[in-house]
């Protein structure tokens, strides 16, 4: 008996239809070349982060509700999360590549069947192969120099749009830019929050030169979108309950903003980098996944600053615009980053990511377990026998890490070169070494070093960040007290915003070459 299926014409004629070739284990050395969609990635961002905005105070409402006992507002809460969860996971789920690869092959066909119908035709006998492999692309971004373009032609146009505004009224010219600021209102607010973000990540994935996965990249800017939720739960419903003064005192504010916002925040960055901390390779490594997670909380907090700044005016937007895209979003970053760091340095240690990569791999294998008990297929394996690989115990996973330790990696292929020919590079040193153990060489001690001990790093964040809020708030609050003249309070409030922005650049760019040198 032939096998598939087959069917008889009218002259009593048998076919046999060809099925499509059963998909099998890519090879380990497959490479799949992705079209350049740089600013692919923008739109995901913005698809990210705008729902998940909107679900931050959805969520807030959700926790009021249940501390007041309020299931109305609770059941309506849960309601209104639901769409934007699934959005947001929609456009983050997993995503397979399809490959079909043919090569050729005298016992193979020239006719070659497809699994969505129809086929595929070859001039020459070729044998196909099929593969379901995940999408690795690396993370694709607009080049940097645009980015900040844009940036500064958006700011061009408020300030443009200000001077048309302070026109003579008789002229028709400031009716005329009161009117192209409401047409260009939401343009500006989409634009102002997030392309500074972008332009931030875009130079920091050159100046660092590591090779990162998109979705790598995009997991880690979520994390710090989601460290924005507890934050706020924070800073909303418990810090104003401990600061002990009147909500009217100007110490209330001060401590709000100087005390409260950055201990929790820091804190909260730092555990979503943490969350990555066995898929962390080293302190540099460690420095770029902070420093996106805290862009990623930076993107979300700007969403609403500069949403609130447009109701003041083309003024109000430009400033806000300007001083959060080139000094509190790198700000965000940098405390960030300092944390991660040392988050880095810990992921150095073999034995604590084995440990961390066991117990994370245990709890998955449970849910499948657990998921498949109750007839779910997790695992698409076509059964419901639970997780059907390996299970090895913690010691064995100590023992695999040692191992691959100390092993020889070779991470570096240079393609179409025999292996065997291969040599290696001669640096007159036997003692030269690529990893992070005790006994590595490195570069001359250059830029910004930061505290390897993670709770040191985490305290230095904080008074980063709270030095910047803190003197923020005295710079407008204290010439105000001393009666010091409209003029003199602007003077003195710009010329403190522009040493706070000199002075985290300047870090910011001792610390990437600090950990620039490492390596």
């Amino acid at each position: 008996m032939q096998e598939g299926r087959t069917f008889i014409d009218q002259m009593g004629r048998m076919y046999r239809i060809k099925e499509p070739e059963p998909l099998s284990e890519p090879p380990s050395n497959l490479m799949v070349a992705r079209n350049s969609r740089p600013w692919r990635a923008y739109l995901r961002m913005l698809g990210t982060v705008i729902p998940a905005f909107f679900l931050m105070y959805v969520l807030l409402f959700l926790v009021i509700g249940i501390l007041y006992l309020e299931p109305i507002a609770v059941f309506l809460s849960g309601l209104c999360s639901a769409p934007l969860i699934a959005l947001i996971f929609r456009l983050h789920r997993p995503r397979l590549v399809h490959v079909r690869l043919l090569t050729p092959d005298e016992g193979g066909s020239q006719a070659h069947a497809l699994p969505e119908g129809g086929s595929l035709r070859t001039p020459m006998r070729t044998r196909m192969s099929r593969y379901l492999v995940r999408d690795d692309s690396v993370l694709d971004l607009p080049p940097t120099r645009q980015l900040w373009l844009l940036f500064g032609l958006v700011v061009s146009v408020l300030v443009g749009l200000l001077l048309l505004i302070l026109q003579d009224f008789q002229a028709g010219l400031a009716e005329l830019g009161i009117v192209l600021f409401l047409l260009l209102a939401i343009p500006t607010w989409i634009v102002g929050f997030s392309l500074p973000v972008l332009a931030w990540w875009g130079t920091s994935d050159r100046l660092l030169g590591i090779p990162t996965r998109r979705r790598d990249a995009e997991a880690w800017l979520m994390a710090g979108m989601a460290s924005a939720f507890p934050a706020f739960l924070f800073n909303s419903l418990i810090a104003p309950e401990l600061i002990p003064f009147d909500p009217d005192h100007w110490a209330f504010e001060f401590s709000l903003l100087a005390v409260g916002a950055p201990l929790c925040e820091e804190i909260f960055k730092a555990m979503a980098v943490a969350l990555f901390l066995p898929y962390i390779k080293g302190p540099k490594h460690g420095f770029q996944v902070g420093f996106t997670v805290g862009l990623g909380f930076a993107l979300i907090e700007n969403f609403q600053y500069i949403g609130v700044s447009l109701l003041g005016g083309p003024f109000a937007a430009s400033f806000t615009i300007l001083v959060r895209g080139i000094g509190s979003i790198p700000g965000h970053a940098v405390w960030t980053a300092v944390a991660g760091t040392a988050i880095g340095w810990m992921a150095t240690d073999r034995e604590l990511k084995a440990r961390l990569s066991w117990k994370a791999k245990s709890v998955a294998i449970s849910a499948i377990d657990i998921a498949e008990g109750v007839g779910i297929d997790t695992d698409g394996d076509g059964d419901l026998s639970g997780f059907d690989g390996s299970r090895p115990t913690l010691e064995e996973a100590i023992s695999q890490a040692s191992q691959e330790d100390e092993e020889d990696p070779r991470p570096w292929v240079i393609v179409g070169k025999d292996p065997a020919s291969a040599r290696e590079p001669e640096f007159g040193s036997q003692e030269f070494h690529f990893t992070y153990g005790d006994n590595q060489v490195m570069r001359a001690s250059t830029g910004i070093k930061t505290p390897k001990s993670v709770s040191a790093a985490v305290t230095l964040s904080i008074a980063g960040h709270a030095f910047w809020n803190g003197s923020s708030f005295l710079s407008y609050y204290l010439p105000d007290v001393y009666g010091m003249g409209g003029s003199a309070t602007v003077v003195i409030q710009f010329t403190w915003t522009a040493f706070l922005v000199s002075s985290v650049l300047l870090i910011a760019r001792g610390l990437i070459k600090g950990v620039n040198s490492l390596e």
